[in-house]
């Protein structure tokens, strides 16, 4: 079983909820809170490589879980 994926700040969560598919316009998400929401692969770029970032089914998860 995998182990279950803990964000350690409120601010990593909020930025996660905001990423919904289809939303185009522009993010106001520091680039860190990006690379380490890619890094968990909680979120991927549907569009290579300058598309808009969606939440993954692990990321859809955690939302719909809290």
């Amino acid at each position: 079983m995998a182990k279950p994926i803990i964000l350690p700040t409120d601010t990593e969560r909020n930025a996660l909820e905001t990423l919904i598919d289809g939303y185009r316009s522009p993010l106001r998400i520091s680039p860190a809170i990006m690379e380490r929401l890619s890094e968990l692969r909680l979120i991927e770029r549907r569009e290579w490589p300058d598309g808009p970032p969606w939440r993954t089914a692990p990321g859809n998860r955690l939302v719909r879980e809290g």
